[in-house]
C-alpha cells in the first residue's frame, strides 16, 4: 500500500468520525480533499519521525510517533497551494487538538502516541486492528517506550480500545464542543 492508498483508507474510515465531521466541512468532495491532504501530511510526518505499520494484505494502517516528537507538527509547507476551505478545516482541527495534546503532555511519560489507526470496513472484526495495536506495542517496547497513548472523540471506538487493554486516562471538552 502506498501513501495515497493509506490516505484514501483513512479518509474513508474517518469520513463520519465526529472530529473530522466538525473540522472538514463543505461538500463531500471538499471534505475528502481536505482529509486526504491532512492524512498525507500526517503519514509523511510519521514516516519521518515514527513508524507506519501496514496490516497483512493492506487491510489497515497504524501510524505512531514517539513522545519525544509529540505533539505532532505538520510542516506548513505541506499546506502550500491548498484551497482556503482546506486551510480553514486544518485550523479547526488544530484548535480542537490543543485539548487532547495538553492532556497527554500533562500525564504521559516515555510514551508512543498512536496518531492514526484504520482498518478497511470489509475486513473489520477479523483481528487486524488488534494486530496493528500489538505490532505498535512491540515496536514501542523495542524503542524503549513504556506507555502508549491515543486520543479519540468517537465513542464507538472506545470498546475496541478497552478490549485491547487501553483505559480512559483523562477526558475533557475541547473547543470544538467534542469530548476527547
Amino acid at each position: 500500500m502506498n501513501l495515497l492508498q493509506c490516505s484514501l483508507l483513512l479518509t474513508s474510515n474517518f469520513s463520519d468520525d465526529p472530529l473530522f465531521r466538525y473540522s472538514f466541512q463543505g461538500t463531500d468532495q471538499q471534505r475528502h480533499r481536505g482529509m486526504e491532504a491532512y492524512f498525507n501530511a500526517a503519514l509523511d510526518y510519521c514516516l519521518t519521525e515514527g513508524e507506519v505499520i501496514l496490516a497483512p494484505g493492506n487491510a489497515g494502517v497504524l501510524a505512531w510517533i514517539p513522545g519525544t516528537v509529540f505533539p505532532p507538527h505538520i510542516d506548513p509547507f505541506k499546506m502550500t497551494g491548498q484551497p482556503a476551505y482546506v486551510l480553514k478545516a486544518w485550523e479547526r482541527f488544530n484548535t480542537h487538538e490543543q485539548t487532547p495534546e495538553a492532556l497527554i503532555s500533562q500525564f504521559a511519560k516515555n510514551f508512543a502516541y498512536i496518531w492514526l489507526l484504520a482498518v478497511d470496513f470489509s475486513v473489520r472484526g477479523r483481528g487486524y486492528g488488534k494486530w496493528l495495536l500489538d505490532s505498535c506495542t512491540e515496536q514501542a517496547r523495542e524503542a524503549g517506550l513504556q506507555e502508549i497513548w491515543l486520543s479519540s472523540e468517537n465513542e464507538n471506538s472506545l470498546g475496541f480500545y478497552e478490549k485491547a487493554g487501553f483505559t480512559v486516562a483523562a477526558s475533557a471538552e475541547a473547543a470544538s464542543g467534542l469530548t476527547t
